[in-house]
């Protein structure tokens, strides 16, 4: 590092898109963006080949300098992006590299730049333990046991059922379209060569040449833990200035307005809960219990029951708005949610949280002080607590407010980026200087 320049830090990301299809995005770019307002020099590099996801495809504006490479599903592989993505950000010579989203190509990369640079590897979910990313057995309906990391044959045939492994190459080949995400998965697991022993036996070495291994809850830490002391819990984060609270809602609705619940989130998407949802409201109603439920899911949802509403799928720019005219937020989801967005803005706009006991739910989620726990699938669980804050205006505001509170003071994102992230670079930059690593 040259004296008097500012830190230079590459962030790589061979998933990125804008404006985002998930929190993952989100992430990162508040981080980069944070990082560039207090005098770090950054740059975002991704590759752009969107035949089976919107990979590299940014159609917004964004606060730091974006450089692209594009490829193509034959050099969409370990091989070219250790070349062709590895050369472009040497050239710009920084000071750390920072890899967000990758799969199973990301330890490649990691292997690659940890050689010349001090490089940290972030796991927003679970995109080298398992091929779906969700952690879950479809077959079973239920979390998984194992994992890539433990037993990366059985992972192999739950993506890849009855031996559809090479026949999905076929198709990939042939460039036939995606039934997504199974074409997307395979083609980035098998451009990892992620199903050879040889890969399998060096993934924990490149793991243990990170700098730091970043992940968003102690689950996660657990499957990384056995192959680095370098692993670092730390929480995503929430603009609160975006995401406010609307102020006494009781007082700006009329009297006879019905108790508004939201369901953020891809409802279509089973693992995220609606079904609990559903059957809890189902009880309550027939309880004479009189609200509305809102949900947004992408697809097109006809529902009979005029106490629930589709508002189809939510722009990211619209997202603060959702949390402007209801009074619950419920995060149902039935799997080791990551860490959970959603709870944060609803948190962040005041509202009381019903969530699953699971994953970073849990964590962010404080039970009797920012919302209500209840167990993940449980729908009398979900029905009780509900029943609690819809018969208790008064509670719901205590809630609300104690969640804007741990927002502001735990989880906005200059707390957290001045938390987690700029002292720790600090200290990686004064290391190297003291010891520089061989190119």
């Amino acid at each position: 590092m040259e004296p008097g320049r500012p830190p230079r830090i590459a962030f790589v990301d061979l998933t990125f898109n804008w404006p985002p299809v998930g929190g993952c995005w989100v992430d990162l770019k508040e981080v980069m963006a944070g990082l560039a307002r207090r005098g770090h020099e950054v740059c975002l590099f991704v590759p752009v080949w969107t035949d089976y996801y919107p990979r590299g495809d940014i159609r917004a504006e964004l606060p730091f300098p974006v450089r692209k490479v594009h490829f193509s599903r034959f050099t969409f592989n370990a091989w070219h992006l250790r070349k062709r993505l590895g050369a472009l950000v040497r050239e710009w010579n920084p000071d750390i590299v920072f890899l967000g989203d990758g799969y199973h190509l990301k330890p490649h990369l990691l292997d690659h730049f940890s050689r010349s640079f001090p490089t940290i590897c972030r796991f927003y979910a679970y995109d080298v333990n398992c091929l779906n990313l969700h952690y879950w057995l479809y077959n079973e309906g239920r979390i998984c046991d194992g994992g890539f990391l433990t037993d990366p044959g059985r992972c192999h045939r739950c993506w890849h059922p009855r031996g559809s492994f090479k026949g999905r190459l076929i198709e990939i080949a042939k460039g036939r379209p995606d039934r997504h995400p199974e074409l997307h998965f395979t083609q980035e697991y098998a451009a990892a060569l992620a199903f050879t022993p040889w890969y399998r036996r060096n993934l924990p070495k490149w793991l243990a040449r990170a700098e730091g291994l970043i992940v968003y809850n102690d689950f996660i830490a657990d499957f990384f833990l056995p192959v680095s002391d370098k692993v670092r819990v730390i929480p995503s984060g929430v603009d609160t200035r975006r995401f406010q609270p609307q102020g006494n809602r009781a007082a700006t609705r009329e009297r006879s307005s019905r108790p508004v619940i939201l369901v953020p989130g891809r409802i279509n998407d089973e693992l995220k809960g609606f079904e609990t949802v559903w059957e809890a409201c189902r009880r309550l109603r027939e309880q004479g219990f009189d609200f509305e439920a809102r949900v947004t899911a992408a697809m097109e949802f006809r529902f009979e029951a005029d106490w629930i509403v589709n508002l189809g799928w939510v722009s990211q720019d619209k997202v603060p708005e959702l949390y402007r005219d209801v009074d619950i937020v419920v995060v149902p989801s039935l799997w080791v949610e990551p860490f959970g967005i959603t709870t944060l803005e609803a948190m962040a706009s005041g509202l009381p949280v019903v969530g699953s006991r699971i994953g970073g739910i849990a964590e962010t989620l404080v039970d009797g002080v920012t919302g209500l726990h209840f167990e993940a699938g449980d729908a009398k669980g979900l029905a009780d607590a509900l029943r609690r804050l819809l018969t208790d205006p008064t509670l719901r505001e205590r809630l609300g407010a104690a969640g804007r509170y741990r927002a502001e003071s735990e989880y906005d994102w200059e707390v957290v980026i001045d938390r987690h992230y700029t002292g720790w670079f600090e200290s990686i930059l004064r290391e190297r200087h003291a010891y520089p690593r061989h190119q």
